[in-house]
């Protein structure tokens, strides 16, 4: 297993490949048109198939590649069932308003939060961490590493000003579902650097 980071996008995002036995899952495909050509040839360099695109949350910024590797790869689209309406309005994810193309999409599977899904041979869990959004999730990766979208950065915890974000959801998701998680768990954020819940156990 192996994974790779991009620092894509209007607003530097963190888009995930995780790769296993040539095949990868991309989380959060924030690039934008200007990116696309770098980004489409390491995946295919990295890859022979991108089979599924989990999303953490469905802001513009980490949906904007969603219809381009959907388009090269057939790939299958992953939100939370809360989140499905800012991946299909351009208004409702933040798009509109700064005329970001890309970013209208449906999506294939929609979750709950609780699953347990065997990608890659990889076990992926499904977290749901509402606050930055209703409907974030955050996913554990083999028990180790949490890619935890906006809900949770280094030092610091996403925006809840927006839309149908709520603080005291935000610092519940945080404090009741990732900062049990053992702490070496690995946190992959949606902007910024890793970190450990370890680490941020400090800061509440």
């Amino acid at each position: 297993m192996k994974i790779l980071i991009f620092v894509v996008g209007y607003i530097e995002t963190n888009m995930y490949l995780i790769v296993n036995d040539r095949k990868g899952i991309v989380i959060d495909p924030g690039f934008i048109e200007s990116e696309q050509d770098k980004i489409i040839k390491v995946l295919r360099k990295e890859c022979d198939a991108v089979p599924d695109i989990i999303l953490t949350h469905c802001h513009f910024d980490h949906i904007t590649g969603c219809s381009l590797l959907k388009q090269e790869f057939k790939s299958k689209i992953y939100c939370h069932r809360l989140d499905r309406e800012k991946l299909r309005d351009p208004e409702k994810s933040g798009a509109l308003f700064l005329g970001v193309k890309g970013a209208r999409i449906a999506a294939d599977e929609l979750l709950d939060g609780g699953e347990e899904l065997s990608l890659l041979n990889l076990k992926f869990r499904i977290i749901h961490t509402p606050g930055h959004t209703q409907g974030s999730i955050s996913i554990l990766v083999e028990d180790r590493y949490l890619f935890s979208g906006d809900t949770i950065f280094k030092d610091s915890i996403g925006r809840y000003d927006l839309d149908d974000g709520c603080y005291e959801d935000e610092i519940s998701s945080i404090t009741s579902r990732i900062l049990v998680l053992p702490d070496d768990t690995v946190i992959y954020p949606g902007h910024g650097a890793a970190t450990t819940v370890k680490e941020e156990k400090k800061n509440f």
